[in-house]
């Protein structure tokens, strides 16, 4: 007769490999660690995941959502003007408070190893694919001047976005306060930059950045689950 399942198997070996990520860092870390750690057998590991880079790329999306629920909770409550400058504030912020994102983020081979250069799939180019309908949303609530091309500026925070990710691999490891300032500096100036001296619509600037979270809770659903449909279902209506 099978041993009945665990019923949170998959929460118990993702929180070892976090711990265990962040103890000894994720190069010393084996499977067999995970699953003593864990308190289940080598093999039940398996039947969850496929090898261990794939324990630690659901660990780093599950991490993500965790960010991507923080800064939704700071957007629906904060009061006021949401603006870009504000948005960038919040993600900074949580992703600090989110260890392995940082680690991430920072380029921090001593927690991820070599896993901070493998990510391979089309994520970041479908983030990229979001920004024209969420900078048009700022645009409609007067955050953004309406003479600024959707194109052109979509790409220079595609480009910035990309290249903070991607700087650890060819700059080393960026200081936690040298992020910090980066993205503050670089919100600010764009805020600047963009801002059309005319009277805003904070509930739509709002509705802009839950709309952009929420494209990357749909994208994460599908990580988890190919089979699940990538756009929102609403995605017709937001054109």
């Amino acid at each position: 007769m099978p041993r009945p399942r665990i019923p949170d198997r998959r929460e118990r070996i993702l929180d070892a490999a976090r711990d265990l990520a962040l103890e000894e860092g994720w190069p010393a870390t084996t499977v067999a660690h995970i699953a003593a750690a864990a308190g289940i057998g080598k093999g039940a590991v398996y039947l969850e995941f496929a090898d261990k880079t794939a324990i630690l790329d659901a660990e780093l999306r599950r991490a993500m959502r965790r960010l991507t629920a923080a800064v939704h909770r700071r957007v629906t409550t904060t009061t006021g003007l949401i603006d870009l400058t504000a948005v960038y504030r919040f993600g900074l912020e949580e992703l600090l408070d989110e260890p392995l994102m940082r680690a991430f983020q920072l380029g921090d081979e001593s927690v991820l190893g070599d896993h901070v250069r493998a990510v391979g799939d089309d994520r970041y180019q479908q983030r990229m694919g979001w920004l024209g309908d969420y900078i048009a949303r700022l645009q409609d609530a007067g955050l953004i001047a309406p003479e600024i091309d959707r194109a052109t500026l979509g790409h220079l925070l595609g480009v910035f976005t990309l290249g903070l990710l991607s700087a650890p691999t060819t700059l080393g490891p960026i200081p936690e306060q040298t992020l910090r300032d980066t993205v503050a500096l670089f919100a600010e100036l764009v805020g600047r930059g963009l801002d059309p001296g005319r009277p805003v619509d904070p509930e739509a600037a709002r509705d802009a950045q839950l709309a952009l979270l929420e494209n990357l809770e749909t994208q994460l659903d599908h990580l988890d689950d190919p089979d699940r449909p990538q756009e929102p279902e609403d995605s017709e209506e937001q054109e």
